[in-house]
Formats: C-alpha cells, structure tokens, sequence
C-alpha cells in the first residue's frame, strides 16, 4: 500500500505506516511538499508508487486525482486520517468503484464541536475587542457603552448538517438560543432533529445571529458565501468557518468587518494555509483567526491512526469501513476493484 508524508499529518502516517509493516503489509512512502505547497505526484512516479498499491493513505495536501485512480487498477480505497477528502476526486473515485473512508471519529466530531461553539460565544462576547482592549491597558468601557451579546435569545444558523453540526447542536442545548436553522440538501435523511429547523440557505442567511459553516469543500461548494451572500446577512451578526477555506469569500468577509456588516468573524480555515502576511482578515480586529487547529485536541489526535489503520484492514478484507465519504460505493453496480463480495459485501 501507500502512504503519503505530511507537513502536519506526518506523525500520525508514521503511525499508521509502522503499525502496518508490524503486521506484514508492504508499505511504499511518498514524500511531501514543504508547507504551503500541495503534494502533487508527477505522472512518471505513478508506476512506482501506486502500481502495486491496494489503498492510498493520503492528507488532503495530497492530489489524488482522476487520472491517478485511473492509472492504478489495484487500489481498491483511499484513506484519509482526517475528516476532509477535498483533496481526491471523489466523483471518479465512486465511479471506479473505490471507497474513500476518512477519520470523521467521534473525537473529531465533538472537538470541532466544541471549538464552534466557544468561537461563536466568543465572537457575542467581543472576545477579540476585550483582548486587544486588555494589551493596550485600554480602560475598562461605562456600561452604557458595552455591547456584548450573549448566544442565549438568538438564532444560530448551520451550514450543513453533518456529525459535526449535529454535536453542535447538542452542545447548545441548555444554552437557551432562541432557535436553530439549518440549511442542508435533503433534510429527510437527517431523522428526527425536533429542535432544528431545516430551511433554505437565503433564511438562514437573513435570520441567524450566529452563521456557522460545516460543509465540505467541493466544486458545489466553494465561494459558496461570497459578497452577495454576506450583504444578505443580519446586521451585526457574527460568522464561524471551521470547515474549511474556499466556501467563504475572504476578502470580501474581510470587507463587511471592515464595513461593519458583521459583528465579527472566527476563521481557522484559509485558501492558503497558512495565511500570508498581508491577508486582509488580519487587519480585522473583530476577527478572531487559528491557523486550521483550533479543534485539534490531544483526544482528536489519538482517535486518528487507530481508526486509518482499521480502514485500511477494513477495505483489504473486503468489509464496508467505519467512515465512508462515499457510501454508494458499497452498492456499486461495476466495484470490480473490491474483492468483497465473497465477504458479503453487495
């Protein structure tokens, strides 16, 4: 099998890779870019990393494109430690019949969780304004002039409604907002989620207090929040992107801060990463900026290598693994690159 190196994933692919070769797997590494460049392998390596591989275990700093799927017969899954796949394409890989699974662990889920909801509090509370008013020993504002809000009596809004804005949602239960919105493509498949309200995406544009993103980054996806959809916005709202960079337009969130538009922004996910010097969401100071860690917990890190290396045994055996980004490849009518069906796999 491969598997790729990573600037920030490095650790757990060695993880993963050893626990491998430990059990008898022949295991061929891919090096990596330097930061912030993408791994991108050329074509005349293909046949020397990828012609004998079964699985590719990859970060989403590694191109996994068509033309390489294509190219390599044998590889039967693409795993990926984290919970983005933005990095494959997805729509050729369900098309040959390979599976792509990623580490959208329980841990994941709720530390991301987690970190969406301290953000968006944060942002209420003018977190950034109280930092920087407490390093410029500012004194402190006359009461008449505070205007912190709390996250109880409004509307938070979520785009997209996976396991991570499902954790979300519970966490904010006692939290006594005035309702959720929820914009999601076929809100059915969701079940019961009584405390929820599935609308349209001008809605909760228009109507959330808070706006938190967690959607994957597609071709469906991307610049999906741009100007337009930012003027839309309730003045003096505030929103959260710890999905990923490129669905939401940076310059022109940096403009509506800059504007007043919008209360504040919390930002762990850039188009490049990390942001250049001269971005112009730091020249914001209501925005509140991580560079993609803010949900990375000690917990989220030890659930990764585990639940790969069990991915990768999953798809050698012949067995559905725990976390599929692409789940209709499991019924798939041509999966002649999957040795399951024996193993009862339809």
């Amino acid at each position: 099998m491969f598997i790729g190196d990573d600037h920030v994933l490095g650790e757990i692919l060695d993880e993963v890779a050893d626990t491998l070769a430990r059990r008898g797997h022949r295991v061929v590494r891919g090096p990596a870019q330097p930061p912030p460049a993408r791994t991108v392998y050329p074509p005349d390596t293909w046949p020397r990393l990828f012609a004998a591989a079964e699985v590719l275990v990859v970060s989403t700093r590694t191109a996994v494109p068509a033309e390489l799927l294509a190219a390599s017969p044998r590889v039967r899954g693409v795993v990926f430690p984290s919970i983005g796949t933005e990095s494959v394409d997805l729509a050729a890989a369900t098309r040959l019949g390979v599976v792509v699974a990623h580490g959208a662990t329980d841990e994941n889920c709720r530390s991301m969780a987690e970190a969406t909801v301290m953000l968006a509090a944060g942002l209420l509370l003018q977190l950034p304004l109280r930092q920087r008013e407490f390093n410029e020993n500012v004194a402190r504002p006359a009461p008449s002039a505070i205007t912190s809000r709390m996250m109880s009596g409004h509307t938070v809004g979520l785009l997209g409604f996976g396991r991570i804005a499902k954790e979300v949602v519970r966490r904010l239960d006692g939290w006594g907002v005035r309702r959720v919105l929820a914009c999601t493509r076929h809100p059915a498949d969701h079940g019961d989620w009584p405390q929820v309200t599935f609308t349209d995406l001008g809605t909760v544009l228009e109507q959330s207090d808070v706006l938190s993103v967690h959607l994957p980054l597609s071709q469906e996806t991307a610049g999906l929040i741009g100007a337009a959809e930012l003027s839309r916005m309730k003045p003096g709202s505030v929103l959260v992107n710890t999905a990923r960079g490129g669905i939401v337009d940076e310059t022109a969130l940096a403009r509506a801060l800059s504007q007043g538009r919008l209360a504040g922004a919390a930002v762990d996910t850039f188009v490049q990463e990390p942001p250049p010097p001269d971005h112009p969401l730091r020249a914001c100071p209501t925005a509140l900026l991580t560079n993609h860690i803010i949900g990375h917990t000690r917990e989220l890190f030890d659930s990764l290598a585990p639940v790969a290396v069990e991915h990768v045994q999953s798809i050698l055996d012949g067995r559905p693994p725990r976390y599929v980004r692409n789940p209709e490849v499991l019924s798939h009518p041509h999966r002649h690159r999957h040795t399951g069906r024996e193993a009862g796999i339809p």
